[in-house]
């Protein structure tokens, strides 16, 4: 399983189903994307180096953390059971071990960095599919592995790559082509709107949730999962912005929100903010 973020409480907030997790890829070094790391390995860390922490290349406090927890908690970390910390590049990947998918990190504008520093990431998970040409499907598979052993793999098959997922972290807008084709798009929408940050005299290194909500329509992935939203609004405040905007875009696409406080353990099981 892949944990995306693990703010204070996660391993509270996942309870058993935390040990599912063999992969934890942090966004950036801000407290409430990380300060449940230190605790979630401690009760998780296990044999074969797992966990493993994905973490953007240039950003310093992952190595100072890790020092730092391997000397705390020695009779966790002990050798042969260190969690794998991996500092990743934009455009690196790194394998979940499963129905061949990857998770692939790409840099955002979150953090002021000098240039060519990546000290805030974006995800997205890949999966590769690959498939006979249709001018050999229904022959018999002795011809099949006689035409590959004569003409090779890529004269008979058709190889192609598909987001599944595809998760913001935080992040300033940006547009549909930065992100790509998705079936699933995880969003921060900080601000519920664009206005209303600047009228605060906000740095908008965030998303506003009324761009957002027009970015979903454009892009039109399967699935709209908005959350990061500021506590300074209420509930009945973030559920009325989005009715409001998706009254106003009409995006043909569910729309679910993990609203200031809240665990979902299967958020699609249950109803979304907005249905087309």
């Amino acid at each position: 399983a892949l944990l995306l973020d693990c703010g204070d409480g996660a391993s509270a907030a996942l309870m058993q189903k935390s040990r599912k997790a063999r992969t934890v890829a942090i966004s950036h070094s801000d407290r409430d994307h990380l300060a449940g790391l230190d605790q979630f390995l401690q009760l998780n860390v296990r044999a074969g180096g797992l966990p493993v922490v994905l973490y953007p290349r240039d950003c310093r406090s992952f190595p100072a953390l890790r020092e730092f927890l391997q000397g705390f908690d020695r009779f966790h970390l002990q050798e042969g059971q260190e969690n794998r910390w991996l500092p990743m590049n934009p455009g690196t990947s790194h394998d979940l071990g499963k129905a061949k998918a990857r998770i692939e990190a790409f840099a955002n504008r979150h953090m002021e960095c000098e240039p060519g520093e990546v000290k805030s990431l974006s995800y997205r998970v890949v999966v590769d599919h690959h498939r006979l040409k249709e001018e050999f499907r229904g022959r018999k598979s002795e011809e099949i592995a006689e035409l590959r052993e004569r003409r090779g793999e890529e004269a008979i098959m058709e190889f192609d790559t598909e987001t599944w997922l595809t998760y913001s972290g935080d992040t300033p807008m940006e547009t549909a082509e930065f992100w790509g084709a998705t079936r699933v798009l995880i969003h921060e929408a900080t601000f519920l709107s664009r206005e209303d940050a600047e009228s605060r005299g906000q740095d908008l290194r965030h998303s506003a949730l009324d761009e957002v909500i027009s970015l979903a329509t454009e892009l039109e992935p399967e699935v709209l999962i908005l959350g990061h939203f500021s506590t300074r609004y209420s509930e009945r405040q973030i559920r009325e912005a989005i009715d409001r905007q998706c009254r106003l875009h009409r995006p043909r696409l569910p729309v679910f929100a993990v609203m200031p406080g809240e665990v979902c353990h299967d958020l699609l099981r249950g109803r979304p903010v907005w249905e087309p």
